[in-house]
């Protein structure tokens, strides 16, 4: 999966470039809202997965301390209105089971990079690719982006299976790119424009 850092759209305020209060957004079978520091024990269940951390750019969270810490980031995050994260919840079982948000945000290029990660008990299921989309909605509905892109590790074809379900387009790898977990990766880069996006809601 491509990495969260520190991604219905009532009362979302966009001002320079930041979100201010960022919003719960919902689909047919998950909610993305604020993380909280209450998220902790459901965030280390699965970033403590070295299957779920295999292909991402962050360390396998050791204790529930590394998992307090990123959550503290993120809380401080919304607070400056720099935070473009949402926590994942599944409705089936109310859940906290990932992570959503821009990793990276450019107003001035209109675009944004989107990441992700998903606990592997709910793997298989389309959740990823739903989660995906709701931010492209968000992106270019509610931010005014021109281009959302996205990245994974060349090896990791579950993550581009997530990216081309959400209509975004293959557009190539980028050789030895990052390194990450000491290694040297190639990367796959994938984009939606705002116009295609457009184009497949009129259809």
């Amino acid at each position: 999966m491509a990495q969260h850092r520190a991604g219905e759209h009532r009362g979302a305020v966009r001002t320079a470039g930041r979100v201010r209060d960022l919003p719960r957004l919902e689909t047919d079978r998950l909610i993305l809202r604020k993380m909280r520091l209450e998220d902790a024990e459901a965030m280390f269940a699965y970033a403590s997965d070295p299957e779920v951390t295999r292909y991402v750019i962050w360390a396998t969270h050791r204790t529930i301390e590394d998992s307090r810490a990123f959550l503290e980031l993120t809380v401080s995050s919304y607070a400056s209105g720099e935070g473009l994260d949402w926590g994942i919840v599944y409705k089936g079982d109310e859940k906290f089971i990932g992570t959503c948000g821009f990793v990276s945000h450019s107003p001035e290029h209109a675009r944004a990079e989107i990441g992700y990660v998903l606990s592997r008990r709910y793997w298989g299921r389309g959740l990823a690719p739903e989660a995906v989309r709701a931010l492209i909605r968000f992106g270019f509905e509610r931010m005014g982006l021109n281009r959302i892109e996205a990245r994974c590790i060349a090896g990791n074809t579950v993550s581009a299976r997530v990216m081309e379900k959400a209509r975004m387009t293959y557009e190539g790898t980028l050789r030895e790119r990052e390194k990450i977990q000491g290694k040297l990766r190639d990367m796959k880069m994938y984009s939606i424009l705002r116009r295609e996006y457009l184009a497949a809601r009129d259809l």
